[in-house]
């Protein structure tokens, strides 16, 4: 678990690594925010193409009523099922047991890693698979590897890994931010000089953003310039601006007017000079707040009524995509309210 750019995938990648040099089979699949609408859409990218190019002793004597349901579920797997067959839905329980059964008869003669990234955009029917796995776990050498979001999956997301961890069928993996030592050893830098303490305040230690404020041209001119480097004026980097603003479109509109506000009042912010700023009442502000919380945009400080952004390039990548005209107006609220 760990907040987008915090490094999931690289970990994933790693287990992946280390489990194919001890000759385990693994498969891999990754849930969309756009493919939500398809049942069982992440674990139809991590199985599909393996089961269909499986050996056919290892399915072909599967019972009928398990291919059935696999057929139902698997496009490899389709001619495998009756004509008559109801499609998909309606029966979950038996196409849960026979995903099951399926993952065991992999895992028969090499132990099995199913891992599934992003499963905090995971559809309705993915969750429930994973939960189902969860509570009856296959009766082979099979290891399930989820990376996720925390505050972003849906709550029967949240309350299936909640349960799993309680009956210690998972582990969870809680990934920080870097230090700022291990900050310079990502840049291959010996020491926190300068350049580096100023990105790794920036970056608030992810490595996504850090990497890619690191190879912004506009520092390497500064850090070429000398050696009092800011970062003050540096255009937030492309790729982090693109993350970030899929992120904040899963907001409502209310809640992005405020948080807009906020980036123009400051960090820390109050919520009344926010509200001030967005051109909104205290109370929709303070609605806002308790939504941009929830999706861990922004973050409570020691003193009361007062909040920080996520990261300082957080509040930079929201001012910059606030709409230039719209900008001007909220200093000038902002401004008259001081």
């Amino acid at each position: 678990m760990g907040a987008a750019g915090i490094g999931k995938t690289r970990l994933l990648a790693e287990v992946a690594a280390r489990a194919d040099a001890r000759g385990h089979i693994v498969l891999r699949g990754a849930a969309a925010d756009l493919e939500r609408d398809i049942a069982f859409h992440v674990f139809i990218e991590a199985l599909d193409e393996y089961v269909e190019s499986a050996e056919p002793r290892r399915l072909g004597n599967l019972p009928e009523e398990v291919r059935t349901e696999l057929s139902r579920v698997f496009p490899s797997l389709a001619h495998l099922g009756r004509a008559d067959a109801v499609r998909l839905q309606g029966e979950r329980f038996r196409i849960n047991r026979a995903v099951r059964e399926l993952l065991e008869r992999l895992a028969a003669t090499k132990p099995l890693v199913l891992i599934l990234d992003d499963f905090h955009w995971a559809d309705p029917a993915s969750v429930d698979l994973a939960g189902s796995l969860l509570r009856r776990l296959p009766s082979a050498a099979v290891l399930l590897v989820f990376g996720a979001r925390p505050h972003h999956g849906s709550m029967r997301l949240t309350s299936t890994l909640d349960r799993a961890l309680r009956e210690r069928a998972l582990t969870r993996i809680e990934l920080n931010p870097l230090t700022s030592a291990e900050a310079a050893e990502m840049l291959g830098r010996p020491d926190a000089d300068q350049t580096t303490a100023a990105l790794f305040e920036e970056s608030g230690g992810n490595p996504f953003y850090l990497e890619q404020l690191a190879r912004s041209p506009e520092l390497a001119d500064r850090v070429s310039g000398g050696p009092q480097v800011s970062v003050d004026g540096v255009r937030v980097p492309p790729l982090v601006l693109t993350a970030l603003t899929e992120e904040l479109a899963r907001l409502s509109p209310l809640a992005r007017r405020a948080l807009e506000g906020a980036s123009v009042a400051g960090d820390p912010f109050e919520p009344e000079m926010a509200a001030t700023a967005a051109g909104i009442a205290e109370q929709e502000a303070m609605d806002a707040i308790d939504e941009l919380l929830a999706a861990d945009i922004i973050r409570a400080t020691d003193v009361p009524r007062r909040f920080r952004f996520r990261h300082p390039i957080v509040r930079r990548a929201v001012y910059e995509s606030a709409p230039g005209g719209w900008r001007i107006g909220a200093h000038e609220r902002a401004a008259e309210a001081l």
